[in-house]
Parts: structure tokens; C-alpha cells; sequence
């Protein structure tokens, strides 16, 4: 059945409404990343705002916006999918886009569990995080756990730094690549009467995360999909060592 439903403001294709679950966790999802070059005098982070509408129709498509690089990058995966997006933003901008080298996105996680601890105390500001990072199950991405006493730390001050270790992307420090499979645990915090306010802890969260991602032992993932080899029998074992 087909309906409408109106005054949805922040959903996309694919996504669940209500007790149903979000649609494509199963299906084949790019593991490559290419760089979008642009005609002369574009602005990249300009077109990546245009471009988020495509981001919303299609699931499986991903951009982001690198500050650094000040570089627009797109998951896509083959030949096919590339002429089509590049023939769908020519239609649809105006713009005609090629593609640069691509780059294998590989996510990281840790081994071990680790505290990780986060101060922030600029002049009149205070704010200190403590985090339990702890591996997660295989393929269970990042979950986030509050086991911090409101004796400890008030709760407007927990639910600040939930919302700064949910609303942003955790990088990994062998690649700088998204952090995956762990759980990230609220466990204590500080906080001073006289000069602390809620950015601070948004500050402290996220270098406790990094401190303790520092401090523990970090693993690189590649992706990898299911497949199947035949070759002659001589071969198989140098085939099971490589």
C-alpha cells in the first residue's frame, strides 16, 4: 500500500518509520571512495549542499565534505554507477563532474577495553570526561552506554555529552578512519560550579575519546565480500596461505 505522510522533515529513502526497520542492510555497499573534480571556479563544499539531495533519494549513496583537503569525495561503486551518477548531476545541476583516484575506505576499531579521559580548562572553562571504550561485537558499529551517577555529575551535563558522542563521526588514529564495533560507556565526569558550561563538555567528550583511542590497542579493517575460487588443485595451498 502506498500512502502520504506529511510533515516529515528529516527522513530519506530506505529509512524506517515507526516499528519498521531501515531497508538495504543487505545489500552491496561500495567500499570505494572517489574524489569528485569539478569545472573550474566551482566551490566544492557549495556543490556537496547541492548535491545532498541525491544523498537523500538513494541509500546507498554517501558524499562528504573534506575540510582539510577542501575536497567533495562520493561512494560509488562501478563503472555503471559512476556514469550514472555523473549523467544524474549533469541533468539535474547543470554541473559536469570527473572522477579522481579512488580510495579503499577501511574503518578501525581496538582489541582491548580502555578508559579514556578528557579535560577542557581554557581560562573560566572546566570540563572533564571519563570514557570506558570497549570492543564491540562484529559488525554492531558504535554503541553508546550512560553508567554515570547523577551524585557523580548532573544529569543535563550527561545528556550534553551523549549527544556530542552521538551527533558526530569518531576517526581512528592508525588511518584516521571511521571507528567501528565498540562500545563507548559514560562513567564519570567533573564539573565546577563557577566556569563550566555545556560546550565544554562537548569539547572534553570527544577527547576522551581520542585520548583513549590513543592509549588502546587499535586495529585496521579492510573490507572484504563473500566469494568463491576454483583453480587447479597444485594450487590450493599457496591460494589458502596468500
Amino acid at each position: 500500500m502506498v500512502v502520504c505522510a506529511a510533515g516529515l522533515t528529516r527522513t530519506c529513502a530506505g529509512q524506517g518509520l515507526g516499528e519498521e526497520n531501515a531497508a538495504g542492510s543487505g545489500l552491496f555497499r561500495p567500499v570505494v571512495r572517489w574524489e569528485l573534480l569539478l569545472p573550474g571556479g566551482m566551490d566544492p563544499f557549495d556543490t556537496y549542499r547541492k548535491l545532498q539531495l541525491l544523498e537523500e533519494e538513494d541509500p546507498l549513496l554517501s558524499l562528504t565534505y573534506d575540510w582539510r583537503k577542501k575536497a567533495l569525495f562520493a561512494v560509488l561503486g562501478g563503472q555503471v554507477a559512476r556514469e550514472i551518477f555523473a549523467d544524474t548531476v549533469r541533468k539535474r545541476f547543470g554541473i559536469s563532474i570527473e572522477y579522481g583516484r579512488p580510495d579503499v575506505i577501511y574503518k578501525e576499531t581496538i582489541r582491548t577495553a580502555v578508559e579514556g579521559v578528557g579535560h577542557f580548562e581554557p581560562l573560566r572553562h572546566y570540563a572533564e570526561v571519563h570514557l570506558l571504550l570497549t570492543p564491540g561485537e562484529e559488525g554492531s558499529g558504535l554503541v553508546y552506554e550512560n553508567a554515570c551517577s547523577p551524585d557523580i555529575l548532573p544529569r543535563q551535563y550527561q545528556h550534553q555529552i551523549m549527544e556530542a558522542l552521538q551527533g558526530r563521526r569518531h576517526r581512528g588514529v592508525l588511518t584516521g578512519s571511521e571507528i567501528t564495533d565498540m562500545k563507548i560507556m559514560l562513567v564519570a565526569g567533573k564539573s565546577h560550579l563557577k566556569h563550566t558550561e555545556g560546550g565544554d563538555f562537548r569539547q572534553a567528550a570527544g577527547r576522551a575519546v581520542r585520548q583513549g583511542l590513543m592509549m588502546a590497542e587499535s586495529v585496521l579493517l579492510e573490507p572484504w565480500y563473500d566469494f568463491e575460487l576454483v583453480l587447479p588443485q597444485d594450487k590450493l595451498g599457496r591460494a589458502m596461505a596468500d
